[in-house]
């Protein structure tokens, strides 16, 4: 799951600086919220979990970890729609989609948390007794 997700962030990298150029070349920012949301919940946040899951293993597998992947995955791109359409005078309709894609990404993170308090903090060489 962590190479899946550090991918993830890599496309979600490219997707914010090739929008970044768009908006500059044509001299148009209203899309600079959009942006914003590419670089926070897809390059960072998912960028950061896949590295937090590369580093412990153990903390990608489970039922909440794959509710954070999924819920993750499907809401973020409904948010993104949704606030694209908020910019390109299609509000309400835009305004309806991005909270179905908010709500989404806010149980995401919940499950993530969930699955982190969890399970973050257990040892499992202590566990297992393969410990020095």
């Amino acid at each position: 799951m962590a190479r899946v997700l550090l991918g993830a962030a890599g496309l979600y990298f490219i997707l914010a600086a090739a929008l970044a150029l768009h908006m500059g070349l044509i001299a148009d920012y209203r899309l600079g919220l959009v942006y914003a949301h590419i670089g926070g919940l897809g390059f960072l946040a998912l960028g950061l979990v896949g590295a937090l899951y590369l580093a412990r293993p153990d903390l990608a597998a489970g039922f909440f970890a794959w509710a954070h992947f999924w819920l993750h995955m499907i809401g973020l791109p409904v948010l993104l729609i949704g606030l694209t359409m908020t910019q390109l005078d299609a509000f309400m309709t835009g305004h309806t989609i991005a909270l179905i894609g908010m709500a989404l990404v806010l149980l995401s993170a919940l499950a993530l948390t969930i699955n982190l308090w969890s399970r973050a903090g257990t040892d499992r060489r202590a566990l297992t007794g393969n410990h020095p």
